[in-house]
């Protein structure tokens, strides 16, 4: 199946990015990231990464594909005026002491993906976006991209196709420049029954969507993880399956994304 060309004013990266995965890959290193990206011009590639609930401040479990990223786009010199690839960790609670302070966060973290996606937008109209979500992290990128359902945060309500079909909360010039998607533990993973679910999971987690969900702007462009197990995206007990994701999947989603950036 072919995927989604990229717009337009973004095809003129096309070929320094493939010259730079021509390259030989660079193990990433574990020297931390800064949160929010220094000043200074626009990069080609933005990655905004969501952490997993509870973890501090920062990337959490998402720096594992994070720093992949940036290790495989960025390992050799930038052009002169622009940085090749650049990454941020949202600002948003994490909380999930229980229910009410988990929806408090989702519905927080979703209002933050969709702010920053917009303010950065506004800076770098011409940046191709990547982002990656773990746990309730999957969850907030989720719902700004394809809708808030009224059945689990008691906010919003339904519409004519039950909650079904999937609808933006982000502008459309934020949309069009949104390359890849990469959720890992999402509680919104449906058991593989919708599109880009991939896993040994077969049964949902506590905050799934509907059956027959579709989100038709990023169906292509997203890639959902989740495996037979783990507590949060599914239905089971054990949480080293639910860290183990960038780990166990890296290379596949790093594959995907790369796919997704070089398509044209």
């Amino acid at each position: 199946m072919k995927l989604p060309c990229l717009p337009l004013h973004l095809h003129h990266h096309h070929h320094h990015l493939l010259l730079l995965l021509l390259l030989p890959l660079t193990i990433p290193s574990a020297s931390p990231l800064p949160v929010t990206p220094q000043p200074g011009p626009c990069p080609l590639l933005h990655i905004l990464s969501a952490r997993e609930t509870t973890a501090p401040p920062g990337f959490g479990s998402s720096i594992t594909l994070t720093q992949l990223l940036l290790s495989t786009f960025n390992h050799s010199s930038p052009p002169p005026t622009h940085p090749t690839i650049t990454a941020e960790a949202i600002d948003y609670p994490a909380l999930g002491a229980n229910t009410s302070e988990y929806a408090a966060s989702v519905t927080t973290g979703t209002a933050a993906v969709i702010k920053r996606l917009s303010t950065f937008n506004a800076l770098c109209p011409e940046t191709i976006l990547i982002l990656h979500g773990f746990s309730q992290g999957g969850q907030i990128i989720d719902d700004a991209l394809c809708g808030v359902p009224h059945d689990f945060t008691g906010r919003g309500k339904p519409d004519e196709d039950g909650g079904r079909v999937g609808r933006p909360l982000v502008r459309r010039e934020v949309q069009r420049n949104i390359a890849a998607v990469v959720l890992m533990g999402s509680p919104r993973f449906t058991g593989g029954k919708r599109r880009g679910e991939k896993g040994t999971a077969k049964v949902g987690g506590f905050a799934a969507r509907p059956e027959g969900f579709s989100c038709p702007v990023f169906d292509d462009r997203m890639v959902s993880f989740c495996d037979e197990g783990d507590p949060f995206c599914s239905d089971g007990e054990d949480e080293e399956v639910h860290g183990g994701y960038g780990e166990v999947y890296g290379g596949e989603a790093l594959g995907f994304v790369v796919e997704r950036v070089l398509v044209g």
